[in-house]
């Protein structure tokens, strides 16, 4: 059950597949919902943990001879050059693929670009004013704070200029952005940080979620984002719901309860139990309970192997009375600072002292420990975290 539910999960999740079926490509000209975008002589540009998947169906499909590919990990594709960039925190190739694509925008020939774009992006790729030294200090402050995707992600299109719509202005032709998103939210403006879409934002939202954590020392380096951008589409191909719907349909007797998970992640494990035994003492039938999303975490002090489902599974286990079990999976193969995709538990795993491992933040030192892990690789797909839980009758 635990190999066949994981492969289901990760073939919804698979980029290259939703291109099969969202976009169709003829000659010089692809077709998306219905349109066609015809061109002669088109430039590729490919960001995230999809990158490399998303590059290759179009590769296989047109002629390209010039595009770049910035990814968090070796990869090859025909005709284009791949950048191995960092993630997840910006450092010195962040700036470089950066500058990279700016310059092949500016100086290039080309008719369209084809824009792909992935979760990873906000780190992987970088161009701005604020020195390097800065952009770390309060990358790394903004990814352990415990806020939203939707508010780090707003900080950093304020520090940017090629996210919030920046990497737009520098192109000379029309682009058309395809976006696989991993933002627990149809927002697909802060996917990557929304480098090719009109950003709603401002630099006083970026005040005041900067202030709501104690860092409004770093509201000097705030810039705000173009507020005309012109000339692009954006495209979302797949994103988490999607999934949790073909998931709804392939699993019988379930509930979608929410595709926008957030908040807390060890209380939503805590909340999961808590439905799993209402469930159970008040239906007769098995049921199975589908969301999706991106809980946070927020780590104050040093922190040991663990990462968001981790601690979902821990505050889970804690409550749960239910003959049930959870599967918590991060799509993209990795969870936290772990080499594991997630984990999978029931009421019969029994863990003493859960709060150590949950306050130190190392839910993967025992759950390795008790075989409940879940081991994909990195699959180089990402539309954030799963999770089904499993209730008998």
């Amino acid at each position: 059950m635990e190999t066949d539910i994981v492969k289901t999960i990760l073939s919804y999740s698979d980029s290259y597949l939703a291109l099969s079926r969202k976009v169709e490509v003829n000659g010089n000209k692809i077709r998306i919902n219905g349109v066609d975008y015809e061109f002669q002589n088109p430039l590729l540009i490919s960001i995230g943990k999809s990158s490399p998947k998303m590059a290759k169906f179009f590769v296989e499909r047109l002629k390209v001879s010039r595009g770049l590919i910035v990814s968090p990990y070796q990869a090859k594709v025909d005709s284009l050059e791949v950048i191995v960039s960092s993630h997840p925190k910006i450092t010195e190739k962040s700036l470089y693929a950066g500058s990279r694509i700016v310059d092949m925008l500016r100086r290039e020939d080309y008719d369209i670009v084809i824009f792909l774009l992935s979760g990873g992006a906000s780190a992987l790729v970088e161009y701005s004013d604020v020195p390097l030294e800065v952009l770390k200090e309060i990358n790394d402050k903004l990814v352990t704070s415990g806020l939203s995707i939707d508010e780090i992600n707003t900080v950093r299109k304020h520090l940017s200029k090629i996210k919030g719509g920046w990497l737009a202005k520098y192109s000379k032709a029309p682009i058309v952005s395809l976006i696989i998103s991993d933002v627990p939210s149809s927002d697909i403006s802060f996917v990557g940080s929304g480098p090719t879409i009109l950003d709603k934002t401002s630099v006083i939202d970026a005040e005041r979620i900067l202030a709501k954590i104690g860092l409004s020392s770093y509201n000097k380096y705030l810039v705000e984002t173009p507020k005309d951008i012109k000339n692009t589409v954006n495209v979302k191909i797949l994103d988490v719901e999607e999934v949790l719907v073909k998931l709804k349909n392939h699993l019988k007797n379930s509930l979608l309860l929410s595709s926008e998970v957030k908040g807390d992640a060890y209380s939503f494990g805590v909340n999961l139990a808590g439905i799993a035994n209402t469930f159970a003492r008040i239906n007769r039938q098995e049921n199975v309970i589908l969301a999706g999303g991106e809980p946070d975490v927020k780590i104050t002090s040093k922190a040991g192997k663990g990462g968001r489902n981790g601690e979902v599974c821990l505050g889970f286990l804690k409550y749960i009375r239910a003959n049930a079990k959870l599967y918590a999976v991060a799509t993209d193969g990795i969870d936290g600072n772990s080499e594991y995709a997630g984990c999978y538990v029931d009421h019969n795993v029994k863990i003493e002292n859960i709060d150590y491992y949950v306050e130190s933040h190392s839910s993967y030192e025992i759950l390795e420990k008790t075989g409940n892990v879940i081991q994909t690789g990195f699959t180089g797909d990402n539309v954030n975290n799963i999770y089904v839980l499993h209730i008998n009758n």
